[in-house]
């Protein structure tokens, strides 16, 4: 699954939960693992310290440690030496040196444990702890992003070679076949990688936004300061009016994306009528989901006949975008450090529901507008709050904390 740097935003996530004060230049990179919604590992230098995520039943934000953050952690119970196997294992009372400190740990709290060498991860279980997994004690250093740009440089730049050779591959085809290539470009970190990428490439490269009438205005305001800077030949395109097609088609959802035609598709499959064939530089990568692990880099689009998407960056991780921002001193859209990890339209179902329930406490006028909207289908509160509304049909995962939430009342 893709990996990132750990934002701002994220940074005093984890500060606020730890009681930390990480800066926001260390390199401490989230890998995204299966959940209800987000979750990702945390690591540093290597070590993963835990699972940070966002707890739909709460509604809130949880940090689960692993063994490794009690290098950076000063352990609360000590226990004495033993030749006992403790992981797995509930601790006799006797062999912990300061049993006094359990009075102050909640039932099924995560605790810091330190034995001989070895420090680790326990849980308060009844008036003793349960060790869940120990690790040998040695020195976890932060890594600043700097020298983690430093060490990977070399490899960054072999990535872009290969994506420019990707992209004149397809330049030269068109040149040859008199065919038509453009970008694609939605204001995320992907697309202005995949686009200035093409335009190192490609001569008067025709940039191709869409504006769905759903963006938030920090990004509307990015694209056109980006295209300013970088000199883009930007072509801005109107998607139909959303809000005619919802009173016909209902509520869109992961598994009923008619939004995604009408708002986007449509409009660009009259646009490019005006061609005999387009290949369009597209920013999709393999490990951004299960659904794209089996892309090509190239692919016939299912919606519209003459044009093809090309895919120079299918290989990068979020880690490797995000470093050739950084190398390169590129400007990035401001949501990826206010909490948002997709740049799209503001209530888009694919989003997590982390980044809905942030769109409520930055944006409050729009967040209000679709729970209106939501309200007046037919959807309660906690169906809303906690993103039931983004299925047509609930996955299994989604059915069972629908179940445990009715058993709470």
């Amino acid at each position: 699954m893709d990996d990132k740097f750990a934002s701002k935003f994220e940074i005093d996530i984890l500060n606020k939960l730890l009681n930390k004060n990480f800066s926001y230049d260390l390199a401490i990179i989230l890998k995204k693992i299966g959940g209800l919604d987000y979750r990702k590992k945390v690591f540093i230098n290597g070590e993963c310290i835990g699972i940070l995520e966002f707890d739909l039943i709460e509604l809130d934000w949880k940090f689960h440690p692993y063994a490794s953050y009690y290098l950076i952690e000063e352990p609360k119970i000590k226990i004495k030496p033993t030749k006992r196997r403790l992981k797995g294992k509930k601790v006799p009372i006797d062999l912990i040196e300061n049993a006094e400190e359990l009075k102050d740990i909640d039932e099924n709290d995560y605790v810091g444990v330190e034995v001989g060498n070895y420090v680790g991860v326990a849980i308060k279980k009844g008036d003793t702890i349960k060790i869940k997994d120990l690790t040998l004690k040695k020195e976890l250093r932060f890594e600043k992003i700097d020298d983690y740009l430093r060490k990977n440089k070399d490899r960054i730049e072999k990535l872009e070679k290969k994506s420019l050779s990707i992209i004149k591959k397809y330049y030269e085809i068109c040149k040859n076949k008199d065919y038509t290539i453009n970008a694609s470009f939605s204001g995320g970190k992907d697309s202005s990688v995949s686009t200035l990428l093409a335009n190192k490439v490609i001569d008067e490269l025709e940039v191709i936004f869409i504006d769905t009438g759903l963006e938030f205005k920090d990004t509307i305001n990015f694209v056109k300061k980006f295209a300013k800077k970088y000199d883009l030949n930007l072509v801005v395109l109107k998607g139909k009016n959303f809000w005619e097609y919802l009173e016909k088609e209902g509520i869109p959802t992961k598994d009923y994306r008619w939004c995604n035609s009408v708002c986007k598709l449509e409009p660009l499959k009259e646009y490019l009528k005006k061609y005999k064939r387009v290949y369009t530089i597209d920013g999709s990568r393999r490990y951004e989901s299960f659904t794209r692990e089996k892309l090509g880099y190239e692919r016939k689009s299912g919606f519209i006949n003459n044009q093809i998407n090309v895919f120079p960056i299918l290989d990068w991780r979020g880690t490797d975008v995000w470093s050739w921002i950084y190398l390169n001193d590129v400007i990035y859209n401001e949501l990826y450090d206010k909490g948002f990890e997709r740049i799209g339209c503001y209530m888009c179902p694919a989003a997590l529901n982390a980044e809905f329930l942030r769109v409520k406490e930055l944006y409050p006028e729009l967040f209000n507008r679709w729970v209106n909207v939501l309200k007046r289908f037919g959807y309660d509160e906690d169906e809303i709050l906690r993103g039931f509304w983004r299925w047509k049909e609930l996955p299994p995962k989604m059915k069972e904390l629908k179940k445990l939430l009715k058993s709470k009342k």
